[in-house]
């Protein structure tokens, strides 16, 4: 469930997952193993199957399909119902066959939605696994990136920030790294870094003092990069070559939002009390 300062209707989906954790316990083994898949995956789940859930799981297909409908869900086509009206803004979304859509901007769209499959697939493999280690162990993080990406690096550092505490976005040209001359605090020290082509030079530089300085390193960046894997193991790339006038950074998008809930998550910590802290704060100063 979603910690933010957006509130919805209650939804058939908030009513579907209430079900499910409170009826998990009494569940059968395999059915559980069902259960507790959907509850740990929902942010990824729309781009499942009930067959590649069952592999996941464990289970036979027919098992999916049985615990949706114990707890009132048709399957799988009804519960991706579900997620589309609980997501999207209007209550409804494109259907996968939509014709709405000229051929050449249904291309587009598949394109784009390739590109956040890759992504997702990248969950669980020894890159991801090792960006969320650095990111939820350090005792601080610093964020970066230059030219079209800065905007989504700054966003991202603002969101890690909810998630953990002691976060800064970092900008070299304006402070000149002034905040690197004190040595990483203890427990460790993180720099993420978000890099599109063109590459900016300062990133890979950034890099390599971090590096130096005994800081951990995570990469998000396109396809193409030729640096970052010489320089840590968290490097997470992301397609960008999906046909739009400008490279896409959807993928470099989602990679970071995925971190940021892996963070979260990883820290073994309720977010309860951090983000009633978030909002009393914000409300405070009256700015909703």
């Amino acid at each position: 469930m979603s910690h933010g300062f957006a509130s919805y209707a209650q939804a058939p989906l908030d009513e579907f997952v209430s079900r499910m954790e409170q009826g998990l316990p009494d569940l059968p083994k395999q059915e559980a193993k069902v259960a507790q898949y959907f509850l740990l995956n929902l942010s990824a789940i729309s781009f499942e199957t009930g067959k590649s859930i069952a592999q996941k799981a464990g289970v036979a297909e027919i098992t999916v399909g049985r615990m949706l409908r114990r707890f009132g869900c048709a399957g799988m086509k009804d519960f991706k119902a579900m997620l589309r009206h609980r997501y999207s803004v209007a209550g409804q979304a494109l259907e996968d066959d939509d014709t709405a859509l000229p051929d050449d901007w249904q291309d587009q769209m598949n394109a784009e939605m390739r590109a956040v499959r890759t992504v997702y697939a990248k969950i669980g493999t020894p890159a991801f696994q090792a960006a969320e280690r650095y990111l939820s162990e350090a005792a601080e993080v610093y964020v970066t990136g230059f030219q079209t990406v800065r905007g989504l690096a700054e966003d991202t550092a603002r969101r890690l920030a909810l998630a953990r505490p002691r976060v800064r976005f970092l900008s070299g040209h304006d402070s000149m790294l002034s905040e690197w001359l004190d040595p990483p605090l203890e427990g460790g020290s993180c720099l993420l870094i978000i890099d599109v082509i063109p590459y900016a030079a300062e990133c890979e530089t950034l890099a390599r003092m971090a590096r130096e300085q005994g800081r951990s390193v995570v990469v998000v960046t396109d396809e193409y990069c030729h640096w970052a894997h010489d320089v840590t193991d968290a490097v997470i790339n992301t397609p960008s070559k999906t046909g739009l006038f400008l490279e896409s950074i959807l993928g470099l998008n989602a990679a970071a939002s995925l971190l940021v809930h892996a963070t979260a998550s990883a820290r073994g910590v309720s977010m309860d009390s951090r983000m009633r802290d978030w909002k009393r704060l914000a409300h405070r100063i009256g700015i909703f």
